[in-house]
């Protein structure tokens, strides 16, 4: 039987932006307005349509892009200018509500690229510290809805050296839903799998416990605010489909506590994220999950021919009626 390596624990570390009750925020000039517009005749607003017709599809993408910018930590400055160049000019396309990045230098580089999409706002931007100080990748979530909360925090995790420095977290933002309510939206980047596959795999598994400890939080924080809908996405790392890593549970620790796999049911050949690349076989690093909110299915977004990441967007629609 295969013992799990020892979890050493770190003291809870948390950057935060306090959370604001959507009962105590001040009402401003657009709200005003759209209470206004409630008190037209219905048909006026939205001609002969019924209230219950109206549909919204939201749209959720995450995406690592390979060391942005440059596609390496030590892209030379035309390398970085040329990554800068492509990537800003692609991501509109993508058309994303929700934006999860993973894999940004800095929030400079992630401001850069927000700017390129109208209508989106940077909520978070996580400044993890890696031990080599010239690596940096760091998680970003931006949106169209107004944020209530966002901040960052890094695991208490599972490390060799017990006085080793976290430096693997999430990035966290609380989101007014657009039909009421609030959604707690996680971006993560898990531990990769360079280095022990056990080790690996139980750093994952203690990840994952730790995101749900900080959302049963969340959701008792904001109980009262009307039905809370959760997303999680990024680069989870898994590599279930080999036999000897298929005995990872970090995707079942979320399965069990609700949690909807927008990758059910799809076949593996059709959610390659990350494909082949010299002596190491296609894989599905990257995924969403949901709770409490509409089934849905995600796409792989494909590239374009100049290769901007070795990671493929992924995007899910979310159908709110």
């Amino acid at each position: 039987m295969q013992v799990a390596p020892e979890i050493h624990r770190t003291p809870r570390n948390e950057i935060i932006m306090p959370p604001t009750p959507l009962s105590n925020r001040t009402v401003g000039l657009g709200a005003l307005l759209i209470a206004l517009l409630f008190l037209l005749p219905f048909n006026y607003v939205y001609g002969e349509q019924e209230e219950s017709s109206i549909s919204e599809t939201v749209r959720v993408v995450t995406w690592n892009i390979q060391w942005f910018p440059g596609r390496s930590p030590g892209a030379s400055e035309n390398a970085q200018l040329a990554h800068r160049a492509e990537v800003r000019e692609y991501l509109p396309g993508l058309q994303p509500d929700i934006l999860l990045l993973q894999e940004i230098r800095d929030d400079e580089a992630a401001q850069f690229l927000i700017d390129s999409v109208d209508g989106l706002e940077l909520h978070v931007v996580t400044d993890f510290q890696r031990p080599q100080a010239h690596i940096s990748q760091q998680i970003v979530i931006a949106s169209r809805f107004p944020a209530i909360a966002a901040h960052a925090e890094v695991f208490t995790d599972i490390y060799h050296d017990p006085q080793t420095e976290p430096y693997r977290g999430f990035a966290f933002t609380a989101l007014e839903a657009p039909r009421g309510g609030v959604w707690l939206v996680y971006g993560v980047h898990l531990k990769s799998n360079r280095g022990d596959a056990e080790y690996n795999i139980a750093t994952r598994e203690e990840s994952a416990r730790q995101i749900l400890e900080h959302i049963d939080e969340m959701v008792a924080l904001y109980a009262d605010e009307g039905p809370t809908g959760i997303i999680i996405g990024g680069d989870f790392n898994l590599l279930l489909e080999r036999e000897y890593m298929a005995h990872e549970d970090t995707l079942n620790i979320f399965l069990n506590e609700g949690f909807d796999w927008s990758w059910a049911d799809v076949p593996f050949e059709d959610r390659v994220t990350w494909p082949a690349s010299g002596p190491f076989p296609d894989a599905c690093f990257d995924h969403i999950l949901t709770r409490d909110l509409p089934l849905a299915t995600a796409d792989v977004l494909y590239k374009p021919a100049s290769e901007l990441s070795d990671h493929r967007p992924v995007l899910l629609k979310l159908e709110l009626e």
